[in-house]
């Protein structure tokens, strides 16, 4: 099971019923579209220790497909 990072539900990895969402390597699912989309809004809001991972110095490059569902 994983939980929603917007409103930190458990979501059944298999079927998430919000989708999914690949951000900075790493995939976040979600309960319903109206957490997805707050999430695509403000990321770092959410996921504060995946955005400062990847802080300066790291070599990855965000890639327009991080945000495929």
């Amino acid at each position: 099971m994983a939980i929603d990072p917007v409103c930190k539900k458990e979501i059944d990895e298999k079927a998430p019923p919000g989708g999914k969402v690949h951000y900075w390597e790493k995939v976040f699912y979600f309960c319903t579209e109206d957490c997805r989309k707050a999430f695509r809004r403000a990321p770092q809001k959410y996921a504060p220790e995946t955005a400062e991972k990847k802080a300066p110095g790291s070599t990855y490059t965000k890639r327009p497909d991080d945000w495929f569902t």
